[in-house]
């Protein structure tokens, strides 16, 4: 048993909010897991012994009270989605036992008692697409309500409230097929909003909206949490897991770690451990202790300006800067004029219309809304041996780039050259799809096979090469994207994987198959922290042999780290084209259309601003600890 007294707050003893739905204060947890265990491909999980890695939850006691404010992290395969799925009575413990909303849920998975939870818990799920259930965005919001038998009146009230809460209210008559990602995550979570619920699950919600789409919806988290209710939610975020009054670290199917975040981020020997990161200031302070030996008296801390106005201190700078940092000559923008370009796109429009046949609500129209335009009139090349980063918010036609860079759209308007071939010629699709690879916002959609090695196998084998080489093909993509290349791994069927495992496993599939260019949308997201640099420095590898990269991202850090290049989108149009550097730059009239700035950079700006004598902008963590040095030094 949890040995915290009820409804008690981890960071400061006092008494936790409790007041969630109305249900006035109520010492009893909301959720309690006792001795929890749980495994997919259990077969018979009483004789399993507890070593057996199928246990994806292994003797897990957590206690959350009403009104907690709870993140729970961990890396790919720790638990994370079993947990979050046990605590939405998605699942039932095969071991030990699980009260949930006061409704107690064991193995033998009473329907009605789940249905009891399920009216005071909403789930969010990492895919939103395994929640949509209509074909009107607002009729999916709706759907959850109309379940609760409320009335018509207050059903649109909700309706009008959640989407609002997540900036979709203009979308409210809009098939979610013609959404992109990150709006699709957004009408999931107004989906949950509607339901207003005592607990609120959000299994990495916010994985695939860009920097601004996270911090409303944690602006979002923030205000349930100030009207009490109880709030648990997964990421890969590290700094996401900082707006938490606690966290839990799963490793292996057990919980390693319960307690407040910065008592967390400060033990880097336990990050590591869990193939865990800090957020930037924490790493930040990390790096300058290590090249400077004064930096010991830095704050252990996840605020960017105290920890901007501490290392500013340090480097005896007491005066605000007059002007800010002298930014460094733009880096030439490809493509270069003497190697043909293997994607080029010219004048190329895309829109994708919907039926007025879908719209049988009248309060969802909104008939002065023009159909949504994707992407207008686009023209740019991506140089060979490059890795362009294709970047915009959310909604701004970054998927829709993606798909016609590979020939999976067509244009209405324009041209798309990949290898010199018209992605509209019927002839050459055939040699199309051996010249580009595609890994898709969702990689799970594209896992098909029984097991992993069928999967990562079916495209070389497509190639007529022999089970040898295909052997060979399959071992060196699986290990080139982090994954232990185990026979237990070969034989699991791919999607009984974690998410950021199904992910890992569609990347390599492609990378089996040696395309000469690759367009990879969002492959970091779902990743724990050490896929992420597994799959950063598989990207160089990929650069280096000449491979051609577009890859989609909303992580700006990653844009300025690999991209030799950088396409912004806005609204369908391309906005931006140039070096990052030259992007990111200090006079860049393009900041307004960033889904974000690199954390070095903002930090940067922030020591000039603090009077720190700074000669030029860092666009990456390195940078930023070399130009500190210099300033120690001058």
């Amino acid at each position: 048993m949890d040995p915290r007294p009820p409804c008690t707050s981890e960071r400061s003893g006092a008494p936790a909010m409790c007041m969630a739905a109305g249900s006035g204060t109520d010492e009893r947890p909301l959720v309690q897991l006792e001795d929890t265990w749980y495994a997919y491909e259990a077969g018979r999980p009483e004789a399993q012994d507890a070593s057996n890695p199928t246990w994806a939850l292994r003797d897990v006691s957590v206690r959350v009270d009403r009104g907690e404010l709870v993140c729970i992290v961990g890396a790919n395969g720790s638990g994370k989605s079993t947990l979050m799925r046990i605590m939405g009575a998605l699942a039932y413990p095969q071991r030990g036992c699980a009260t949930i909303a006061d409704v107690p849920v064991d193995g033998a998975g009473n329907p009605a008692r789940a249905a009891q939870v399920h009216r005071r818990c909403a789930m969010v799920f990492q895919n939103p697409d395994d929640q949509m259930v209509t074909s009107i965005v607002a009729d999916d919001v709706a759907f959850g309500p109309e379940n609760l038998g409320l009335p018509h009146t207050e059903i649109v009230q909700r309706v009008n409230e959640a989407l609002a809460c997540v900036g979709m209210s203009a979308y409210a008559s809009m098939d979610p097929a013609d959404l992109s990602g990150g709006q699709r995550q957004r009408v999931a979570i107004a989906g949950a909003l509607a339901m207003r619920p005592e607990l609120m699950l959000l299994d990495e919600a916010t994985s695939m909206l860009d920097e601004q789409g996270r911090r409303d919806v944690a602006a979002i988290m923030e205000r349930l949490h100030a009207r009490g209710i109880t709030i648990v939610y997964t990421t890969q975020h590290m700094d996401e897991a900082l707006h938490a009054n606690r966290v839990i670290a799963l490793n292996a199917g057990r919980i390693a770690f319960d307690g407040h975040p910065t008592e967390l981020f400060g033990r880097a020997d336990l990050l590591r451990s869990l193939r865990l990161e800090a957020p930037f200031p924490f790493r930040l302070r990390e790096a300058l202790c290590e090249h400077l030996p004064r930096s010991a008296n830095l704050p252990s801390c996840g605020d960017m300006r105290e920890l901007a106005d501490a290392v500013a201190a340090l480097l005896d700078a007491h005066t605000p800067s007059a002007s800010p940092a002298a930014p460094v000559a733009a880096t030439p923008s490809f493509p270069h004029a003497e190697a043909p370009c293997p994607i080029v796109f010219h004048e190329v429009s895309l829109s994708y219309v919907a039926s007025p046949a879908r719209h049988h609500r009248a309060q969802w129209r909104n008939e002065q809304s023009p159909a949504p335009d994707a992407v207008h009139a686009l023209s740019f090349s991506v140089a060979r041996g490059t890795i362009t980063a294709l970047v915009g918010h959310t909604g701004s036609g970054k998927t829709t780039t993606a798909k016609l860079a590979c020939g999976l759209l067509t244009p209405r308007a324009g041209t798309v050259r990949i290898a010199d071939i018209d992605i509209a010629d019927a002839v050459r699709q055939r040699e199309l799809r051996a010249h580009v690879g595609y890994v898709s916002q969702f990689p799970e959609r594209q896992l098909f096979a029984v097991t992993v090695f069928d999967d990562v196998a079916f495209g070389p084998r497509n190639l007529g090469l022999s089970e040898s080489e295909v052997k060979v093909r399959v071992q060196q993509a699986l290990d080139a994207v982090g994954l232990a290349v185990q026979p237990q791994l070969l034989k699991r069927a791919p999607h009984a994987l974690s998410g950021g495992q199904q992910r890992a496993v569609a990347l390599a599939g492609i990378i089996a198959m040696r395309c000469p260019v690759l367009v990879l949308d969002e492959p970091m997201a779902g990743l724990d922290p050490v896929g992420k640099q597994h799959m950063r420095a598989l990207l160089g590898t990929l650069k280096r042999a000449g491979t051609t990269i577009l890859l989609v991202t909303h992580d700006m850090d990653d844009a300025a780290l690999l991209a030799d290049d950088m396409l912004v989108l806005s609204d369908g149009r391309l906005v931006a084209h140039g070096a990052p550097r030259e992007v990111f730059g200090a006079s860049s009239a393009h900041n307004a259309v960033l889904p974000g700035t690199p954390h070095a950079l903002a930090f940067s700006r922030l020591l000039a601003a603090a009077g720190a004598p700074i000669q030029r902008d860092a666009l990456t963590l390195d940078d930023l600890v070399e130009e500190v040095a210099r300033g120690a030094q001058g």
